[in-house]
């Protein structure tokens, strides 16, 4: 029943994210043009230097507009579906509360990642051309010099490394979108526990959670990064060393992140199990 969920999650916020990201492809294409041309002194129209300044300015604002949409529904389909009217529906059909809530969770953690990735790589190219970097030549430069630094990569023995500092952010910058999301559904299912006032609870609620777990990941932040001398930090003798020592802080911010992910969704479920008033 859980894959029925996420395809109608899947089909309801793909309406909205995919002419959003669309969107925001089509003003990245065009900023990349209007930049090439405002650096190479294509035109001296004063109207058309207006206009390409323009597509500057709406691309920011497409990169900007695209992140707060994607949390925005994010917010808002967990609220209209489970904490309003649609939520009598939601609470009859024979699924858990824990497919309901890992529906929108799934769903909302896809669309992070992929308004990351589009937004990283729509950057990344304006950025090349605005740069005046040709990409082949970029990528032919790099794949020339590969075999020398995939060498010293080995004789120095970073490779283990790189992939313990890269696994751990990946971990924890997943899990930390995870956090995100289970922190505004855990303050969201708080404040409709009671009869009024739910809108302003649930802000309440979400500004409690937020200092409530501030100072636990603080204190275990400090717990795990008073094991890491300041000298072992600040002068590493390698570059393995250095890897090393950052992935083990980035697995403290992770157990951190872990905690709360388990507090929060705990929180959320048994809100909407036992306390939930939709009235």
């Amino acid at each position: 029943m859980l894959g029925k969920l996420l395809k109608q999650e899947f089909r309801a916020t793909g309406r909205i994210m995919l002419p959003v990201l669309g969107a925001l492809i089509v003003l990245a294409f065009l900023a990349s043009l209007s930049g090439s041309g405002l650096i190479n002194g294509v035109t001296d129209v004063p109207v058309l230097r207006f206009l390409m300044g323009m597509i500057e300015f709406l691309f920011g604002i497409g990169v900007v507009a695209a992140g707060v949409v994607t949390v925005v529904i994010m917010i808002s389909r967990f609220y209209r579906n489970l904490l309003q009217d649609e939520g009598y529906l939601m609470f009859t059909l024979p699924v858990s509360v824990h497919e309901l809530v890992w529906s929108k969770l799934i769903v909302a953690l896809v669309w992070f990642l992929v308004t990351g990735i589009v937004i990283f790589l729509v950057m990344g190219l304006l950025g090349l051309v605005l740069s005046r970097t040709n990409l082949v030549d970029l990528m032919a430069e790099f794949s020339s010099d590969w075999e020398e630094i995939w060498s010293q990569i080995v004789s120095e023995g970073l490779l283990a490394s790189f992939r313990k500092f890269f696994l751990a952010g990946a971990v924890c910058t997943l899990l930390g979108t995870v956090c995100t999301c289970l922190h505004f559904y855990a303050a969201m299912a708080m404040g409709h526990m009671f009869n009024k006032h739910k809108i302003l609870l649930s802000i309440v609620f979400f500004v409690l959670i937020s200092i409530a777990f501030s100072l636990m990941t603080t204190s275990l932040n400090m717990a795990g990064f008073s094991q890491i001398s300041e000298n072992e930090f600040l002068y590493a003798e390698s570059m393995a060393l250095l890897f090393n020592t950052l992935s083990r802080m980035l697995w403290w911010l992770t157990l951190s992140e872990l905690v709360q992910a388990a507090v929060l969704y705990l929180a959320t479920v048994l809100c909407l199990k036992r306390g939930l008033n939709l009235a």
